[in-house]
């Protein structure tokens, strides 16, 4: 059976050259970035959001060539001010996945314990006018899959509505938490509107991948361009299965019952 076309989706988090230490393993330094960037430019990929990406999905109709989606978890404030001045520098599209409690200024106070500075909430407009789709990432950024289903539906709906309150339009895009998500999660999602949401599986999507749980590839500082390079040709990771894997459903459960029984469980 032959590969199917890849779809390398990079998943960035901060920015930064001094990121808080719990965070500091997902990020990315400015100048390391911007070779990213130079990469895609240079080898003349078609990056897209999510949700163009998700569209040509629905559509079936087929890929360009060469394709490439750029996302942030999370709604670092260096995703607005360092990150989409370099996108727009060179004409690029990307998705920032915003935890809305985590954002100063947030409605209703804020949610959760955020790991550095993020976006006002003021400002998330600002990602749009650079060019950038703003999608939903919870409210709380708790792990969505141990959650009871009151806290499951009112953390996904709840960071949905209060981004189109203050876009003035639907968000389409959803990003799990941790990137856990349960079929259960996955549904909820799909009951609230939204049309697509990614996961991460450091694995490369594909056009049979899943859009309610599209693979991603997870940007850390130990990400070198040649192993960037070797993913945007199409190497150096697994192809997305559309079903999880059963070891993915072991820790769930695993964690689910340690929540439980730490009664933790958001």
């Amino acid at each position: 059976m032959s590969r199917p076309a890849v779809v390398p989706i990079l998943a960035y988090h901060t920015i930064s050259d001094d990121p808080d230490p719990a965070i500091a393993p997902f990020s990315v330094r400015p100048a390391e970035f911007a070779r990213h960037l130079d990469l895609l430019v240079d080898g003349g990929y078609t990056v897209l959001t999510v949700s163009q990406y998700a569209d040509l999905l629905i559509q079936g109709e087929g890929l360009p060539p060469r394709v490439a989606v750029i996302t942030f978890d999370d709604g670092f404030e260096d995703n607005l001010t360092v990150a989409a001045p370099m996108l727009a520098a060179r004409g690029l599209a990307a998705t920032v996945y915003l935890s809305t409690g985590h954002l100063p200024g947030c409605p209703g106070g804020p949610a959760g314990r955020p790991l550095g500075p993020m976006i006002p909430f003021d400002r998330i407009a600002e990602l749009e006018a650079a060019g950038v789709e703003v999608g939903a990432h919870s409210h709380s950024h708790p792990e969505l899959d141990t959650a009871p289903d009151d806290a499951l539906a009112e953390e996904i709906a709840h960071s949905k509505a209060l981004l189109e309150q203050a876009l003035g339009h639907t968000v389409a895009s959803f990003a799990y938490p941790y990137g856990y998500a349960s079929a259960r999660v996955q549904r909820e999602v799909r009951r609230a509107g939204f049309r697509s949401a990614c996961g991460v599986r450091d694995a490369f999507s594909h056009p049979g991948d899943n859009r309610w749980l599209l693979a991603r590839l997870v940007m850390r500082p130990t990400t070198t361009c040649a192993q960037l390079d070797e993913w945007l040709h199409g190497g150096g990771a697994h192809v997305a299965r559309r079903r999880e894997r059963l070891r993915t459903k072991g820790w769930r459960a695993a964690r689910r019952l340690r929540a439980t029984s730490s009664g933790t469980r958001p």
